[in-house]
């Protein structure tokens, strides 16, 4: 089996760190499954947030020579005739070239199988979630990717002028047969036959990245911040501008965001931004501070941060959301919050100090655990045809 991704392994991203997890699965079971990375450019943000200019160049060049490596790739017999192939991030990889990848595949009797990160297969802003709007977008999904070129939507996180192009051919193949699909959860199988049709090939996998191994560890104690802390990215889709607005609209708390301040933004006397990773304090945060809120207004799968929140924070909220991974929690496992803010807060307020159930979170972190750890012995063990 190959995996082909266009996002490298690192630390910087969940991508990244699924696929540290998958190449250490790998070493420790000898499962025969072969790497190939088209593209870097997590590593070289990362050199340049750790201003390491020598690393800088190196993982420049790494990445240069990935992406020209695409042309022989496409004229191999080994990637072509491979009997099994998973693909993760096509965003990275290029969607054109992806597409002809999986034709070349097709015309010898090859199913191409998708491991889906993002809704960037129905939309191409990859997290479906229009600026200025407190709930997931459904509109292509629903009505085709024409009602995202009518509202002047752009490919997120790569510029591509093909991304509209290649959401209608990821459609045509699953419905051929020559795609098929790895979910994380079974609200996303469901999105998938929304999608392409109930026919087609979709299976649930679940998610493990390297640093979901430490679920049931505890962090050194550090006094908390703030009494909320946000984990999550700065991105709207995120929640991040949803979060800032609980933050003014909850002048009694205060807020902390893992983040430098965007210059854009005006920040409340009730918010610290501090620039943390999970590596470099966030853990500690997470679970210090009495509440840790992930908001993501996406059909979001599952995210690591929300993962490590729920196993680590005396309280987790999120934003209500039924397609996602959200809607397959347990009650009482996490706060839930309407999506308008207002309402957030009042609810907040109501339930304010909120706990959740510590033999709930342990049960749950044992379930998780068995049924997400050992992914790429499942993705081995399991094809595209269920």
């Amino acid at each position: 089996m190959i995996v082909l991704s266009g996002i490298a392994p690192t630390t910087r991203g969940g991508t990244g760190r699924l696929l540290l997890g998958l190449i250490e699965e790998q070493r420790e079971k000898n499962l025969g499954v072969q790497f190939i990375f088209v593209g870097n450019r997590a590593n070289v943000a990362r050199s340049l947030l750790i201003r390491d200019p020598i690393g800088i160049g190196r993982e420049a060049i790494t990445h240069y020579w990935r992406r020209a490596s695409r042309y022989w790739l496409l004229r191999q017999r080994d990637i072509i005739e491979s009997p099994r192939l998973v693909v993760l991030h096509p965003q990275e990889i290029g969607t054109k070239w992806l597409d002809e990848l999986i034709t070349r595949r097709s015309l010898v009797g090859r199913i191409t199988e998708l491991f889906v990160l993002d809704t960037s297969f129905f939309c191409v802003r990859s997290y479906n979630h229009l600026p200025g709007e407190n709930t997931p977008c459904m509109r292509c999904l629903r009505d085709g990717p024409t009602e995202g070129e009518r509202r002047g939507c752009n490919a997120f996180p790569i510029r591509d002028p093909w991304a509209t192009s290649f959401v209608r051919r990821i459609r045509k193949h699953a419905s051929r047969g020559f795609v098929s699909f790895w979910t994380q959860t079974e609200g996303y199988r469901n999105l998938i036959e929304q999608f392409a049709g109930s026919a087609v090939k979709a299976q649930v996998a679940g998610l493990w990245t390297d640093d979901f191994g430490g679920l049931e560890c505890s962090y050194p104690i550090v006094p908390a911040i703030a009494d909320i802390v946000y984990h999550g990215s700065w991105h709207e889709a995120k929640g991040a501008l949803w979060a800032l607005s609980l933050a003014v609209a909850m002048p009694e708390r205060t807020f902390l965001f893992p983040c430098r301040k965007p210059d854009s933004i005006e920040s409340p006397p009730n918010v610290f931004f501090q620039p943390l990773s999970w590596d470099t304090g966030l853990a500690e945060q997470v679970q210090a501070s009495p509440l840790c809120l992930v908001p993501s207004l996406w059909t979001a799968p599952i995210e690591g941060a929300l993962v490590k929140s729920i196993a680590h924070s005396p309280a987790t909220a999120v934003v209500v959301d039924s397609h996602g991974f959200v809607g397959e929690l347990p009650r009482g496992l996490v706060l839930r919050l309407p999506s308008e803010v207002a309402g957030a807060a009042d609810r907040l307020r109501q339930h304010w100090p909120w706990q959740v159930d510590d033999t709930l979170r342990d049960a749950w972190v044992k379930s998780f655990t068995a049924s997400n750890s050992n992914l790429l012995q499942r993705l081995v063990e399991f094809g595209p045809h269920g």
